[in-house]
């Protein structure tokens, strides 16, 4: 018997297909690669179209900024102004209302200095046997000085 000989094959194939072309139109600020294998590439790209968008979009800000800061100043101003006229007229109506009442309290000094007068008046008479007549004059003489003081703080209102 015979023995018969060995034999094996092996066959391998790799296909790498590489497209070097790109076609690009327009406005492209933009980095193309093509056919390119086992590479490492690093790519920095700025679009400038965008960078100068943020600068405007900044310089915007920052006038709207700057206006506001000054509508709120003037808006402060105007508050103090406004704060300003009020306590004066607030202390005028107060030194009115005071100088109001110093007259209303020398004339109510003056009507009791003149019902004590009409008192004694009244005793001395009455020790004469006119006392109903000086009563009456009294009476009278308060009454007036009453209705006055009432006319008096009325025309100060």
């Amino acid at each position: 018997m015979g023995k018969g000989g060995s034999s094996s094959s092996q066959s391998s194939t790799q296909n790498t297909n590489v497209n070097g072309t790109s076609a690009i139109s327009g406005d492209n600020l933009g980095v193309v690669l093509s056919g390119i294998n086992d590479s490492s590439i690093n790519v920095t790209a700025t679009d400038h179209g965008a960078m100068k968008a943020a600068e405007n979009m900044a310089k915007a800000a920052m006038a709207s900024n700057t206006e506001a800061i000054k509508s709120n100043e003037r808006v402060i101003d105007k508050s103090f102004d406004f704060g300003e006229k009020s306590l004066n007229a607030v202390s005028k109506t107060n030194s009115e209302a005071i100088d109001a009442m110093k007259v209303l309290a020398a004339q109510s000094s003056e009507n009791t200095r003149t019902a004590l007068k009409v008192a004694q008046m009244a005793k001395t008479h009455e020790q004469t046997g006119t006392a109903p007549q000086m009563t009456k004059v009294a009476l009278g003489v308060s009454g007036a000085l009453a209705v006055g003081m009432i006319a008096l703080a009325w025309s100060k209102k």
